[in-house]
């Protein structure tokens, strides 16, 4: 017999997932967003200590005489901003990104991503279109905002602005999720897994919430909040304990940009992974003048996972890496 080659997905979640894929683009056409497509591959890519790119040889991509190296984005936010700054407007894109070995019930290395980013937009604006994104899309009621720092507080029981490396080392020792404090000797490494495993699972389920305020070592690319600056103007949006969806106030100063860059980039270095290239025409598209707005990343292939009551994205994808 041959080989199965059907699709783990269902047909009718398939369909279900082209119908949510036509309320999404009707939810930013409606509101005058323009839907741009951006290349996948490129000479640079956004630098994020956590998330590894797919690299591709410069060879393959322009001949023998590229020795660059290139990438499939892990996300279209460079290309995005470039647009921002060419004066084009408020802009979305659903389509495919990769993140490098991530394989699991809820990642594949090739994924649907939504991303927009709506000009003049403030912090507040980025959380309400979300929430009304999500109340389109899932039917869900208006979302609960709750600050990271509170929502730490009540399911760990320790103050977050507090608690030094030691502290988080025993929380997790004694709960299981570590066998010793020699894990890490990074805060954020700590409040990362805490979060993962400990915050994040009883995020959601009454309705969906918006987590806001991140600390300022986790603001990637995101404004830091000018009335605290412990924190930064990011939220997440969780349902059901899943992460779908990131956004940021987004940081305009060219500065800024390639100072946090070379910091995530020693981080990756000092974390045993690749540097990635610094030079990144988003630098130049911030000294041109990048407008002030508000971006998000939704994650669509968990977006449709929920809306199907599936429990893995390969129920709504029809082949999966391991099945490619």
């Amino acid at each position: 017999m041959g080989r199965d080659f059907r699709s783990r997905a269902s047909i009718e979640n398939l369909i279900r997932r082209a119908s949510i894929a036509r309320a999404l683009r009707s939810f930013f056409d409606q509101r005058g967003f323009i839907e741009v497509q951006t290349p996948i591959l490129s000479r640079s890519c956004i630098i994020d200590r956590h998330l590894d790119p797919i690299r591709v040889l410069g060879s393959e991509v322009l001949g023998p005489q590229c020795s660059e190296t290139w990438f499939l984005q892990t996300s279209p936010e460079q290309s995005m901003k470039r647009l921002l700054a060419s004066g084009i407007g408020s802009i979305y894109q659903l389509g495919p990104v990769f993140r490098s070995t991530e394989l699991g019930s809820l990642h594949n290395p090739e994924f649907t991503m939504d991303e927009w980013y709506e000009v003049g937009a403030d912090f507040i604006h980025g959380l309400a279109a979300l929430d009304a994104l999500c109340q389109t899309l899932l039917e869900t009621p208006e979302a609960e905002r709750v600050g990271f720092a509170d929502a730490w507080l009540e399911h760990t029981g320790l103050d977050l602005w507090s608690s030094d490396t030691e502290q988080l080392a025993s929380f997790s020792i004694e709960r299981g999720l570590v066998h010793s404090g020699a894990w890490s000797t990074d805060w954020d490494d700590w409040v990362n897994m805490i979060f993962s495993f400990v915050v994040q699972p009883k995020l959601g389920w009454e309705c969906p919430v918006l987590l806001t305020h991140f600390p300022r070592s986790q603001a990637a690319l995101a404004r830091l909040e000018p009335a605290d600056p412990r924190t930064a103007l990011r939220y997440e949006l969780f349902y059901r304990g899943v992460e779908l969806a990131n956004g940021y106030d987004e940081l305009t100063v060219a500065e800024e940009f390639e100072m946090r860059a070379i910091t995530a980039n020693e981080q990756r270095v000092e974390h045993g992974k690749y540097a990635l290239p610094i030079d990144n025409p988003l630098k130049d598209a911030m000294n041109s003048g990048l407008p002030a707005s508000c971006g998000c990343a939704l994650g669509f292939d968990r977006v449709v996972m929920l809306a199907c009551n599936a429990n893995r994205l390969e129920d709504v994808i029809p082949f999966p890496a391991d099945f490619a």
